[in-house]
């Protein structure tokens, strides 16, 4: 980290304390050199992070408690200690906001496989979006939608973290699966762990989190966490073209299906969309797939605007 950026989170941090009067120190500092008001303006564009948010309201919790207990020498003293704390520990989220970052894309029906300046190895699900900042003391993928394996290159000085709308998994070096999907519904957040372990952590601020190992696979959605199941990592799955499942609703399924296929399938009718099955499915034959169903579960399948359309 320079010294203009220490200086710079430093300033951050007085200026969102409501007792901060020295905007003459602050504008002398920044007028001193180009670097400084330039190093200010990257942290300060991101002082609205949770990571610095929280560790502020601990900077404050902590001066009040000070104020009460000492007089205002100490008290002064200890809002110094606090809020350089606050900095410390929300240094390494702001420098890693500071990075750009680099974007990974892919459409119905592709699969594309990514190396990370790090060494990770990423395999992309087709519609799949996910964004990744390497920082110098963590490194982040921000995965908004579709389905990605992992293979992370360990580094016990920058842990690993994949964030979703629904939850998030923290690693240090592993292999594992993560994959969004609705339902048409909230978002759930599923992990299946192949190597190493992972700590998967539902949205929300009270949470309870899971470490799974290697076998293990759960989700997260609205802040909980459903329980670990057992799966087999040596077995076949989406980056071979196959999905086996015990159990799974039929408009999960066709989720599934469609960001492996160019031909997009449509479930008409919502009750059928919640109809369970279960088999060994090949994923980029949908047409075979859903007739070969719609024989089992008795439902109609129609070809309609170049995809197909699944009714009673």
């Amino acid at each position: 980290m320079s010294r203009a950026r220490r200086t710079a989170a430093l300033w951050a941090a007085r200026r969102m304390d409501p007792a901060f009067h020295d905007e003459a120190g602050f504008e002398a500092w920044k007028s001193d050199d180009p670097a400084n008001a330039q190093a200010f303006d990257q942290v300060w564009g991101v002082n609205q992070d949770a990571a610095l948010t929280e560790a502020m309201k601990l900077s404050e919790q902590r001066r009040e408690a000070k104020r009460r207990g000492a007089g205002p020498i100490a008290a002064l003293a200890g809002g110094v200690l606090a809020c350089g704390l606050a900095v410390a520990l929300a240094w390494p989220q702001l420098q890693l906001l500071t990075v750009t970052p680099t974007a990974f894309e892919t459409v119905r029906g592709e699969h594309r496989a990514v190396v990370l300046e790090d060494g990770t190895k990423v395999m992309l699900d087709g519609d799949t979006h996910l964004e990744v900042r390497l920082g110098t003391g963590r490194r982040e993928v921000a995965l908004s939608k579709g389905e990605a394996f992992f293979d992370v290159a360990h580094d016990e000085a920058r842990p690993f973290t994949v964030r979703t709308a629904a939850g998030s998994a923290r690693v240090l070096g592993t292999a594992f699966d993560l994959e969004i999907s609705d339902e048409r519904g909230p978002e759930r957040l599923e992990l299946s762990v192949h190597r190493g372990r992972v700590r998967l952590a539902p949205d929300g601020l009270i949470r309870r989190t899971a470490v799974l190992t290697v076998g293990q696979r759960a989700f997260a959605t609205e802040g909980r966490l459903s329980k670990v199941k057992a799966f087999d990592p040596a077995a076949d799955d989406w980056r071979s073209g196959w999905l086996e499942t015990d159990g799974v609703s039929l408009g999960r399924l066709v989720e599934r299906v469609n960001r492996s296929s160019e031909r997009r399938i449509v479930i008409a009718d919502p009750e059928l969309a919640r109809q369970r099955v279960a088999g060994r499915f090949r994923l980029d034959e949908p047409a075979t797939l859903v007739r070969n169903l719609a024989l089992v579960h008795g439902f109609e399948v129609r070809e309609a605007q170049g995809g197909l359309v699944i009714s009673r």
